[in-house]
This record gives structure tokens, sequence and C-alpha cells, in this order.
């Protein structure tokens, strides 16, 4: 309802204009209604002949009627208002010549409704409203005063009173017109120029009767000033841009009344009803379960069937329907409905965003979103970096404390590593308990997966030793977190089942990336990596820890600890590497080697892990786990 009124509002000014571009096709009167009338103009040339201007000479009119009269024209049209008077003389020959006149002559009238004087008035009453007579007034559209529509008759003090054409219709051709007497637009037709002939008022008396034989003869004026009125088009030869003499204006109402043509705009209520019927059939298309592109297809497919019955009803003179106003409330309608249909499925997307990322990482529900992640069974192959983290000890805390306590600790635990991880790209892959593990390389391709993975776990590793800190104060007691970080092949992609699925990796990477993490505990490190994530580090962000054979495994696997820069002294971390490349080659001198490490960093598990190894007299670094 909204659309139809915003729309009828504004259409206000652009549907009569929409009228003057369908008006061309509308039918119009034939070539031989348009032969029966010839248009007599006085000119600046006629007006160059009298002693004076105005009043336009009457003895002059009334040797033209009397011209007309013996070449036999069928009826006479005097657009030419007489309103007051003039030569006494003058005036009785006009009145004689009317009266004797064997044919018809309808004279223009018009009251005070029309602006007349009362002394006018009174001068019309005696002199034209005696004699036949109709309204000459045309009506203008409010809107932009062009003339667009037939003039209706009217009624005065209980007598009725017909129109200038409609009179002369009438009076040369009885019966006629009546279709045309309803409101209706005028049918000016396409032609650029007037269709009708036209003879200057000065060169009649010296033309053929054959030429004004059985016609209806209109006489009006073509002068620059006076009676011109604007058009929808240019019509009339000389005329003014836009404008063309009211006795054209006639001539084509009476050519109109003649044929019994109309066009008759659809009334206030049709209107409403057509605007209103368009908006509702808008509104029922949009509530369709389509795409938004057939969507939109339907609604232009229903605007084209409006346009071709609309065209239809204009080119059979039926009628002439609003064509702005409906079409504007249907796309009115159809966007106000597209437009509250995006906001409240841009607002449960957001809430199922934030919803689903509770549950899912937010890089796979901006990829499910989007639809570039389809929600179905399968994965492919993609590099990957995994991450595994887990908090030391937490399973017999748990045991002792309150579950609202459990809560109170693990849950800000939780939401800040789970932050960290969104904050560095990784994708969550899961959360066990007090584990969280992610990974880098999917759903979105990363080339510096690696180093990002390693950022990771040192901003993991710094926020789990702040947190330990601040619990502590509180009595509780919590475990480090331990990190684990391998690269290389798996499987990712949605797996379950299909009522249930999860976006995750299979293969070994993941599993040795878990294993990864749980040496830590054997080897007193916080963060430990495979070669495949320290060989994209620099140099001196990391130490080798010791080849491990993880549970699973046959074959060592080359593993080094992350060093935060805060740990990288030069001559340490020299001496360090000093000692494990001698004891990675069975060098007697290790021991001492790492003897020299302790004594530059005393509380060093790695060197003191080693040392002890040497010193129960096993060798290399090759270290094998059977556990986790």
């Amino acid at each position: 309802m909204l659309a139809t009124l915003l729309s009828l509002l504004a259409a206000a000014r652009l549907e009569p204009l929409a009228g003057d571009v369908a008006l061309p096709f509308a039918p119009s009167p034939s070539p031989q209604i348009l032969s029966r009338i010839v248009v007599v103009m006085v000119t600046e040339d006629t007006l160059a002949t009298f002693p004076y201007r105005s009043p336009i000479d009457r003895e002059f009119l009334a040797g033209l009627i009397e011209r007309l009269d013996r070449a036999g024209a069928s009826a006479v049209g005097i657009d030419i208002l007489l309103d007051q008077p003039s030569l006494l003389q003058k005036d009785r020959a006009l009145f004689s010549a009317i009266d004797k006149a064997s044919l018809p002559v309808v004279l223009a009238y018009a009251t005070s409704s029309d602006g007349l004087t009362e002394r006018q008035t009174a001068f019309s009453a005696r002199h034209v409203a005696t004699r036949r007579h109709g309204l000459i007034a045309l009506p203008r559209d409010e809107i932009d005063g062009v003339v667009r529509h037939v003039p209706q008759a009217r009624t005065e003090r209980g007598e009725r009173l017909d129109t200038f054409p409609g009179v002369l219709a009438r009076e040369a051709a009885p019966g006629a017109g009546a279709a045309a007497r309803s409101r209706s637009r005028i049918l000016y037709g396409n032609a650029a120029s007037a269709p009708f002939t036209l003879y200057p008022a000065h060169l009649v008396r010296l033309l053929p009767d054959d030429w004004f034989a059985g016609k209806i003869v209109l006489i009006g004026t073509d002068l620059p000033t006076i009676d011109r009125h604007p058009t929808p088009m240019v019509v009339g030869q000389g005329s003014e841009a836009g404008t063309i003499p009211g006795v054209l204006i006639h001539a084509h109402i009476l050519a109109q009344h003649l044929a019994g043509l109309s066009l008759p705009a659809f009334p206030p209520s049709a209107r409403i009803a057509a605007t209103l019927t368009l908006a509702v059939l808008a509104a029922l298309a949009m509530a369709l379960p389509l795409p938004p592109r057939r969507l939109v297809l339907l609604l232009f497919a229903g605007l084209l069937a409006y346009g071709i019955a609309a065209g239809w009803l204009v080119a059979s003179g039926t009628g002439l329907p609003p064509l702005v106003s409906s079409p504007l409330a249907a796309l009115a309608t159809a966007g106000l409905l597209a437009w509250r249909k995006w906001q409240i499925e841009r607002s449960e997307r957001a809430f199922l965003r934030l919803a689903f990322s509770r549950y899912v990482s937010p890089a796979v529900v901006e990829r499910i979103a989007s639809g570039r992640l389809p929600l179905e069974l399968g994965g492919e192959k993609r590099r990957v970096t995994y991450l595994f983290t887990d908090l030391e000890g937490f399973t017999t805390l748990s045991e002792q404390l309150e579950p609202a306590a459990l809560a109170d600790i693990l849950n800000p635990y939780l939401d800040e590593m789970c932050r960290l991880m969104t904050e560095h790209g990784a994708t969550i892959d899961k959360i066990i308990g007090d584990a969280v593990v992610g990974f880098f390389g999917a759903p979105d391709e990363d080339p510096n997966q690696e180093s990002h993975a390693v950022a990771l776990a040192h901003a993991l590793d710094d926020f789990a030793q702040a947190y330990r800190l601040k619990v502590a104060g509180r009595g509780i007691h919590l475990g480090a977190t331990r990190i684990g970080l391998h690269a290389g092949d798996a499987v990712i992609g949605n797996f379950g089942g299909s009522r249930f699925f999860d976006y995750t990796g299979i293969g070994d990477t993941v599993n040795t990336a878990a294993r990864l993490e749980g040496a830590n505990r054997f080897l007193g490190t916080r963060i430990l990596m495979s070669d495949s994530v320290a060989g994209r580090c620099p140099g001196d962000a990391c130490r080798p820890a010791a080849d491990l054979v993880l549970k699973g495994r046959s074959s060592p696997l080359r593993c080094f600890e992350p060093l935060a820069e805060g740990r990288r002294d030069p001559a340490w971390l020299a001496a360090y590497r000093t000692a494990f490349a001698a004891m990675r080659a069975g060098d007697g001198s290790a021991a001492a080697l790492f003897e020299t490490a302790l004594r530059l960093k005393p509380d060093d598990p790695l060197a003191l892990l080693h040392l002890r190894r040497l010193q129960a007299g096993e060798s290399g670094a090759t270290l094998v786990l059977e556990g986790k």
C-alpha cells in the first residue's frame, strides 16, 4: 500500500508525459474525415488589409460567411470571440450574414466562468447566446499547462452549455461524436504538421468554390501572441515551438467528434486499482522461493505483459491506463521487499555466522556463507601446517575443582586461545577439552603458512604463561601449554556422516603434529616443531631439539624448538648448537660442551636432558618415544 501511494504521488508529473509518448499509437481520424475540415486563418497579412487590428473587422467576417455559403460549405465555425461591440454597421453586417446563411454558423462562446467581464458577458448573452454557439475555452493541465484533454460541456444557471467543436459536429453531422464527448485525450496524431487544409483568410475570395463545397470550415487566428496553446507536440505551419493556434486544436477535437473516437484516461479509482493490483502481483512474485535472477526475470516479464496490455488498450482506443504509476508501484514494491528480504537474510547470516563461528572456525564459516565451500562430504589433498596444543595436568586439576570454578578457569583460556588463532589466520579444527587444534593452508591457500604457524605458537605460549601467573594468584597451579607443529600433505575436507560432519584434516601430518605436542613432555620444552616447519624459519629463530622416532613411525624426525626473540642469546645459542652437533656426530666431547652451554643458561631443559643421556651412556641425537 505504501509503495502504491508513493508511486501515485511520484507519477503525478510523469503520467501526462507518458501519455504524450503513447498518443501516436492511439487511433486517429481517417484521412477522409480530416479532408472534410478546412481551416481559414486570419494572419498578420490579413490584418494588414484592415484599417485597425482589433477587434477583427466584422464586416470582413460577414463577407467570409457569405462567400463560404455561396461555395456550398456544410458548416462554419467562427473561433473568434465576439464579446464586445465594434462599429455598429459592421456588427449588423456580421450578425445579418449569420442569420441569413443557409448553412449552420457556430459562434465561439464564453461566460464569466471563463474570465469575461460583466460587460463582455452581457454582450455575448445578447448577440452570441441567441445564435448557435459553443464553449471555446480549452482546458490546460495544472501540472504543466499543456492542452491534452477534450473540453467538456457544463451546466450554468440550469442551462447546458456544449463545447464549440461538439456543437459544430452536431450541426454538420447530426448524431456524430457520441463516443468522443466523454473526457478523452485529444488525438493529435503523429503528424509533424497540421493534417488539415489551411487557407489565409484574405485569399478565400479568390479560391474556387470546389475547395469549400461540402467542407466544415473553421475560421480562427494564427497570430504570434493571440490564442496560442502548448500541446504535446509541435503542430501547425509557422507555429511557435511547442504551441499551436487554438483553432487547430478545435479542428483536431472536431475530427475526433466526427470519427466517434476517444481515448479516455482511466478514472482515479481505476488507476489506483491497476496500480495496487500490479504492486500486489509484484509482492506475490517476490514471495516465491526462486533465486534472485529468476525473480528479476519474472518481474520484468510481468511488466512487459502489462506494457503489452496497455499498448493494446491505447491502440484500440479503449482507454489510457496508468503508464508510470503502476509499473513504478511494482518496481517500488519489489525493491522494498527485496531490500527487506536482503536485510532479513543479512541479519540471519550475521546471526548464523556468529552462532556458527562458536562451533566452527570463522574462516570456514566465511567460506560456507560465500558458497566457496560446499556443504557436502569429501576432501582434497593440500599442504597444511597443523598446530596442536594441550594444557599440561589439567585433567588432574579438573578433578579437584568444582564445575563452576573449572569453567571459570577454562573458558577464558580457550576464548583467548581461539581468538589468537583466528587473529593469526589459522583455521580452528576442533576443541577437545582443554586442547585446541588448528591448521594453516586451508580452506584458503597460505604460501607462508609455516612462519605464520610459528608466530601463532609464540603468541599462544606468551598468553599461556601469563595466564598461568594470573590464576596462580588465585591459588590455582595451572600447567604449561604444550604446542606441536608439523607441515606436510593432508586430506582436508568435510568428513563424517550425512547428518553431521566436520571440516578437518586426515593423514600422517595431523598425527605427527599431535605426537610432537606430546613429545614436549619428555624433552622439557613447551613448543616443538618438525624440520618441515623449521626449514621455513630464519636460522636464529630455532634450535635443534632431538631426532625423534615417534609412535607409529620407524624413522627419526628431526625436531626443533622455536625461540622467541628474547631467548636468542648468540653466545648461548652457539654453545648449544656446537654441543648438539658433537652429540649427533658421536663426539666424546659432547657432554663437556653441554656443560659449557649450561653454565650460560643453567635452567635449559634440553641441555640438561642431553647431558644426562650422555652421562648415562647414551649417544647420538635420536630418541625413541613410545607414548603419545
